[in-house]
């Protein structure tokens, strides 16, 4: 039986029953699609639910502040994700331009990369491209025995062509969701239900005992370690000082508190002098109210938050005119970062 036949016969009968294979709206599979860049299916599901109950159609989201666009996101992580969403939908809105049905015209928006338009493209408008994603990878790299580095331009467009070939022309979009389900459900990163497999009887890894060897991943990384001081800041109302992040950096478009960062760990009595230079800010002697390690992809941030006396003359005071302040029952409004978000339930503000 031709391959695409024995994946789709596979699926039919072991999908997984997903919210968004229960549409066909583009709108819904987009934002699907969005989420589950780099986070995993069962954590995508609550959040896909709410936003979409939330932002039930383009135009809503278009018309929607991306403060509380984020606040739909916060947990999720990877935030510039939905500030992408947001920007494609407004882009829509402001141009009247119709949801765009090719791929082509797809990735021409920031954040629809390859296999998201790929993805929406075959799904939602039945158009025959391989949405080749890290499960796409490890199933053909294993069925065909591709040994090449999949982190290359040339491989993945190797790739490409080859799984093109293999496509199901009549049913693009189910072809592609039975490799998604077949990498995750059965040909997975470290163990192998070969024994299930609708394409066992063909397949070059299962023949070979090479399963554990593919696909061929090689990635130079180094991890970056930032320390992090964050000062919190009262008005003579109790309000509480906050920043919006603007920088082209992590967490941009959340909100956190007054920053001092630093490439090393700094001692409390040059933390102190550093605060007063900047701020104009005394600290307590019982400094540090909570600190927290918080791991990214790239990165490993040492946070601390450190508590301070409440400022007098505040509003004379320059370098925070570039904050604002908010009550204490307003905070939950805003969409912060997880750290921040931990040390706001520590301090019951939250």
């Amino acid at each position: 039986m031709h391959f695409s036949k024995k994946i789709i016969n596979w699926y039919e009968k072991n999908y997984r029953k997903l919210p968004w294979r229960e549409t066909k709206n583009p709108y819904y599979i987009l934002v699907s699609e969005f989420m589950l860049q780099q986070t995993k299916v069962s954590h995508t599901i609550k959040y896909y639910l709410n936003f979409i109950k939330k932002f039930p159609t383009l135009e809503k989201l278009a018309q929607s502040e991306e403060r509380k666009v984020l606040k739909e996101w916060e947990g999720l992580g990877y935030y510039y994700r939905a500030i992408n969403l947001h920007s494609f939908a407004i882009k829509l809105k402001n141009n009247k331009i119709t949801f765009p049905n090719k791929y082509k015209e797809l990735i021409k928006y920031k954040g629809i990369g390859s296999y998201t338009g790929a993805a929406i493209a075959s799904i939602c408008f039945n158009e025959v491209v391989p949405a080749v994603d890290g499960n796409a990878y490890r199933v053909f790299s294993r069925y065909l025995g591709i040994y090449d580095n999949i982190t290359y331009t040339k491989t993945k467009n190797m790739f490409y062509i080859i799984i093109l070939k293999m496509m199901d022309i009549y049913n693009p979009g189910i072809f592609n969701q039975a490799i998604m389900d077949l990498g995750s459900i059965l040909c997975t990163k470290k163990q192998y239900k070969c024994s299930l497999c609708p394409i066992n009887d063909s397949c070059f890894s299962l023949k070979n005992n090479t399963a554990h060897e593919l696909p061929i991943k090689k990635i130079k990384r180094s991890v970056t370690h930032r320390f992090f001081y964050y000062i919190i800041v009262h008005d003579r109302n109790n309000n509480i000082c906050l920043n919006k992040r603007s920088k082209k950096d992590i967490w941009k478009g959340l909100y956190d508190f007054p920053l001092i960062e630093s490439k090393k760990n700094i001692l409390i009595n040059e933390l102190i002098n550093k605060f007063w230079k900047k701020f104009r800010i005394i600290l307590y002697k019982k400094t540090f109210i909570y600190q927290i390690k918080h791991k990214l992809t790239h990165q490993i941030l040492f946070i601390q938050f450190l508590n301070c006396k409440k400022i007098k003359n505040l509003e004379k005071n320059i370098f925070f005119k570039k904050f604002f302040f908010v009550s204490h029952n307003k905070i939950e409004e805003y969409p912060f970062p997880r750290p921040i978000t931990l040390f706001l339930k520590h301090e019951k503000m939250i």
